[in-house]
């Protein structure tokens, strides 16, 4: 009976233990954020490398879809294309929403 105690005991105390430091950890470690731009220029150029960054990489995941269609023929072609069209087209529209003035 106490041997079961002691390791019921010495198996909470790890758990406990373990707990105990990922919470300190969590809470030691903060999100960095970016240095702020000291201007509106500055400012522009950060958004503006931002929207290209990610028109970059909407664009090389639309050649990277149409290449996907190359070995297709016909109507699959067809419509591998049209969907790898339609992607980049929801991914544009996505990607333009979080720099769309918004009134108020």
């Amino acid at each position: 009976m106490s041997r079961a105690i002691f390791v019921a005991l010495g198996t909470g105390t790890i758990i406990t233990s373990a707990a105990a430091i990922g919470i300190g950890a969590a809470r030691e470690t903060s999100p960095q954020s970016p240095a702020a731009p000291q201007s509106r220029a500055a400012l522009a150029r950060v958004e503006q490398a931002a929207r290209d960054g990610q028109r970059a990489l909407i664009e090389a995941r639309y050649e990277l879809a149409k290449a996907r269609c190359a070995p297709l023929r016909g109507y699959s072609y067809d419509q591998c294309v049209i969907e790898a069209h339609a992607e980049r087209g929801r991914a544009l529209l996505e990607g333009q929403d979080p720099y769309a003035v918004r009134p108020g």
